[in-house]
């Protein structure tokens, strides 16, 4: 149970850094500190919605 936990905090922190060099990239930094927060507040369903707004960029 403990290494699920583990896994989880280490893939949360991957997406987070991931969606804000991301978003930084393609629409500024101020986008990609909204996104991030989006992101850890919702979880993964934050990250799908980013993802779909990304694709219809």
């Amino acid at each position: 149970m403990e290494i699920f936990i583990f896994l989880w905090f280490i893939i949360s922190i991957v997406a987070l850094i991931w969606v804000y060099s991301d978003a930084s990239g393609k629409k500024g930094t101020n986008i990609g500190c909204l996104w991030t927060l989006v992101v850890f507040a919702l979880g993964p369903i934050g990250l799908i919605a980013y993802l779909i707004v990304r694709n219809s960029d």
